[in-house]
């Protein structure tokens, strides 16, 4: 993919353009709008007071780079060096345009078929990245999942038998409103399975869009057109995919879809974001979506993986995720009871490094600067945190006073809506993941975590886009200095930003397949520095954030310059059995210093905790 030359944007881009944007116009809440049917519009321009020290205002400097002819959702390609899909990097950090006729992806733009979101990854075990691509429409619509299989020469052949087995009322394939993909082996067979968290069958009460397309008038609930159910494919390994969502609990599908099975969703649901990580760090991953997170007990003698849903057991009641923001506590800014949604994107970090994975979700209506939420977890429960650290920490060392919002910007909070996309990563290697908020009409919310809350400040170029975004930010070092770029898909088009941060230390950790396979996504790896009390706890991701997939590798921030003990959390040799004992992650310790490069290889017979090779 890498090697093929660039081409400027074809007549199918264009359209491919309109199409995708379109597709974000016709999703209300899902892909953006302004809030749709049941969401709140933000009225209160309440100043909010006390402030952060002056202490933690320090900007980023990023700069703009247009790549015209890329387009779609920001996914990075998980090769060295990393890409935007459909863009080419010269090893320099310079992407350009790659001709989708040439590489063979040509089809997944065709009309009436709506384009959505796009994951790499290996399906078939080769090394060769593959690619799969949702799409977002009514299931009437001659539009579905497509799956592209990567050759040796960087092109693609489309799978036509991917899919076709499952046969819906309006013809096979996997289709409906499509959110983020998420891409993780779920049970533990070395194959990277896939999930398609999809807008599920409702009656037109519960559908937050009001789009008039999604709706058969002509008969009784179900009349919106959804799909039946969410999807989890299970990969043999050669590419080949079993659907089981109904067996593993994660189908998420509503009574009037005529499953028999009990449900989660009875009256469906709309799901958003979305993540796979191996939350509880026992060997098995896990996954959040749609408010409900999903706890993997084992596989059965079938090879499927069983769920259970621990959100809220552990504080994610539907009551906390629709609850209204603090700065405006009335009802009129919190999610209607029929509004079967509660985020547009989400992505786990540990935010204080308290070696705790704290969940991080977005409210679109909310606006870009006031629409992030982060839930605390303490090892039991989740906790909402609305406000600012007061007592000194680890990371929060000078506590500002009491009443400081957790996430501080200066913005009205009478803003537009519509923000699409939430992520997180250390921007300035200090040790503390920050987050990157996608732009409404006020342009997008950067946040820096000082170590007792984050804080909006500049970043250059990637603050003054004021056209609003169709998608999440992504995340990668292109340029190979050690410190993260962002890739920003706009309504003006796809651009990537330089990073030239004055920045701290990093080095990076790659998990891999036990012969050096990229298929451990959602795996986590806890970073322990020197000298300190601090334990970073980072993810491999397949997908989070919405409509986005940041770098395989995990780059680690630190303001350390000392050694750093490192703890990969593998799943074990031995099978993990759905109603047997716990499972038990193989954990894979060594040390590693910044600047230093280590690839973590998965548990074998011969290094049965793994091993690691540092360069």
């Amino acid at each position: 993919m890498n090697t093929l030359a660039p081409s400027q944007p074809t007549s199918l881009a264009r359209t491919a353009l309109a199409a995708l944007a379109g597709a974000l116009a016709l999703s209300g809440c899902g892909g953006g709008g302004s809030g749709g049917t049941g969401a709140a519009t933000a009225t209160s321009t309440t100043t909010v007071t006390p402030t952060p020290p002056a202490s933690a205002i320090h900007n980023f400097l990023f700069t703009r780079t247009a790549l015209p002819g890329v387009y779609g959702n920001a996914t990075i390609g998980y090769s060295t060096p990393p890409y935007q899909f459909g863009s080419a990097n010269d090893g320099l950090g310079h992407l350009s345009a790659l001709d989708p006729k040439a590489i063979g992806v040509y089809g997944m733009y065709l009309p009436p078929r709506v384009p959505y979101d796009v994951r790499i990854l290996d399906v078939n075990g080769d090394g060769i990245p593959d690619v799969i691509s949702s799409v977002y429409s009514p299931t009437n619509v001659d539009s579905w999942d497509f799956l592209f299989l990567g050759n040796a020469d960087g092109t693609f052949t489309q799978d036509t038998t991917f899919g076709m087995q499952n046969a819906g009322p309006y013809g096979p394939g996997f289709r409906g409103r499509t959110e983020t993909i998420v891409v993780a082996d779920f049970n533990n067979d070395g194959a990277v399975d896939v999930f398609l968290p999809t807008y599920t069958f409702l009656d037109s009460r519960h559908d937050l869009s009001g789009a008039p397309a999604t709706y058969d008038k002509s008969g009784p609930p179900p009349n919106v057109l959804n799909a039946p159910q969410s999807y989890l494919l299970l990969n043999d390994g050669t590419g080949k995919f079993t659907e089981v969502a109904v067996a593993a609990g994660v189908s998420m599908h509503s009574l009037l879809s005529g499953l028999s099975s009990t449900t989660t969703d009875p009256e469906g649901l709309q799901p958003e974001g979305a993540q796979a990580v191996d939350f509880n760090m026992d060997g098995l991953i896990d996954l959040y979506v749609g408010g409900h997170l999903f706890i993997n007990q084992g596989v059965d003698a079938q090879g499927i993986p069983h769920f259970k849903d621990m959100a809220t057991e552990w504080g994610l009641t539907q009551d906390v995720l629709r609850a209204a923001p603090p700065w405006a506590p009335d009802s009129s800014h919190a999610i209607n009871s029929y509004a079967l949604l509660t985020d547009e994107g989400a992505r786990f970090i540990d935010w204080n490094n308290d070696g705790h994975l704290d969940l991080l979700v977005l409210r679109w209506d909310w606006g870009a600067a006031h629409g992030a939420r982060l839930f605390e977890f303490d090892g039991s429960k989740f906790v909402e945190r609305q406000y600012a650290v007061t007592t000194p920490s680890e990371t929060c060392k000078s506590p500002p006073a009491a009443g400081v919002p957790f996430f501080y910007s200066t913005r009205p909070t009478s803003g537009t809506g519509g923000a699409e996309g939430i992520n997180g990563y250390d921007l300035d290697n200090d040790g503390l993941e920050d987050v990157l908020v996608s732009g409404d009409t006020t342009g997008p919310a950067i946040f820096r975590n000082y170590g007792c809350g984050f804080v909006e400040v500049t970043a250059g170029d990637l603050s003054s886009n004021r056209q609003g975004g169709s998608g999440g930010m992504a995340l990668a070092d292109l340029d190979n200095d050690g410190t993260i770029d962002v890739v920003y898909p706009a309504v003006d088009g796809m651009a990537y930003y330089e990073n030239s941060t004055p920045k701290g230390h990093s080095f990076t950790v790659e998990v891999d397949g036990p012969n050096g396979e990229h298929n451990q996504y959602g795996r986590v790896i806890q970073v322990f520095p020197s000298g300190s009390k601090q334990i970073f706890t980072r993810v491999v991701d397949g997908g989070s954030g919405y409509l986005t997939q940041n770098q395989y590798p995990i780059l680690v921030g630190t303001p350390f310059t000392a050694q750093h003990t490192v703890k990969v959390y593998f799943a074990p040799l031995t099978k993990c059995v759905y109603g047997g004992p716990a499972c038990q992650a193989a954990v894979l310790t060594f040390t590693i210093t910044p600047g230093q490069y280590a690839t973590a290889y998965a548990p074998s017979p011969g290094s049965p905790s793994g091993r690691v090779v540092i360069k």
